[in-house]
């Protein structure tokens, strides 16, 4: 298919960070109806590129699909990035998004993981006791139903399909059908390519040592930045960086900072059930 005119997005994938964002976005590359930025994560809306300026954001997609999308995890960052439904808005006024979500304390080691390896001099132990971890980007990306209720506030609730990412790996069929008959298109669509799930933290490997002393700054920057390279090229230079790397562990957490944080997260979750009007059963029981 010859390439289209630049155009605005009608679907968006909003978060959350570390629960499956990468595989979704795939997921729906795949779809012949879809086009998806060729970088994941544009992060448009929030303060990261907005100056770039709408033309710049149109030149990502292709005006020949049905639907065009994107995935930026932070905008569900609220409070810490502010205006990301209002600018949304007033650019593109309604436009499908989807919300994937997952045990939120499960999302938080597996952040905590990705910036341990990514930034480790910087990077301290998790420290669930700091009076400021409440305000930390850890609990607010878990916060669904306070990310959720600002959106909210600007769309109506069936502009928005929540995804729970444990169900989307543990029956991707009918998952995927939902979503697909949600951004409408043709929903019985399936690819070989959707047996592999990418971005699984328990099967992935540090950054090799050799890595770290032969490549150039700039591409290590990039793995973590993704600021120039196209996603999927982007996905193949950190796979080659982890080869030889030694395996990537997640924190334990003690019985106590695991009592802790579910009573923390505990009043989001009991608003989230409510909300959505599911029990989450595959969750810890945040009670």
């Amino acid at each position: 298919m010859a390439r289209g005119q630049p155009c605005l997005p009608n679907l968006l994938i909003i978060g959350a960070a570390k629960a499956g964002t990468t595989s979704l976005h795939s997921y729906l590359s795949e779809h012949p109806e879809v086009f998806m930025s060729k970088r994941k994560e544009l992060s448009f809306f929030d303060d990261k590129r907005w100056a770039l300026g709408i033309e710049w954001y149109k030149s990502n997609f292709d005006s020949s699909y049905a639907v065009n999308g994107e995935s930026s995890p932070r905008y569900t960052l609220y409070p810490k990035l502010q205006n990301v439904p209002e600018r949304i808005k007033l650019v593109l006024g309604a436009p499908k998004m989807i919300y994937i979500m997952r045990d939120p304390i499960d999302r938080i080691l597996s952040l905590h993981t990705q910036n341990v390896e990514h930034w480790p001099a910087a990077t301290l132990p998790l420290n669930v006791d700091d009076p400021d971890f409440p305000q930390s980007e850890y609990m607010l990306y878990s916060k669904y139903n306070m990310q959720l209720c600002r959106y909210l506030e600007f769309f109506p609730r069936e502009s928005l399909h929540i995804v729970i990412m444990e169900r989307l790996e543990s029956d991707l069929r009918s998952e995927l059908r939902k979503l697909f008959r949600f951004i409408g298109v043709d929903e019985e669509f399936w690819s070989a390519k959707f047996d592999i799930r990418l971005n699984v933290g328990a099967s992935k490997y540090k950054t090799a040592s050799w890595f770290q002393r032969a490549a150039p700054r700039f591409l290590q920057e990039e793995l973590s930045a993704a600021e120039w390279l196209p996603w999927r090229l982007n996905q193949a230079l950190d796979k080659l960086s982890r080869v030889g790397g030694e395996p990537l562990r997640k924190p334990t957490l003690t019985a106590d900072e695991e009592c802790r944080l579910q009573n923390l997260l505990k009043p989001d979750v009991a608003a989230l059930r409510n909300l959505l009007g599911d029990r989450l059963p595959e969750w810890r029981p945040y009670a």
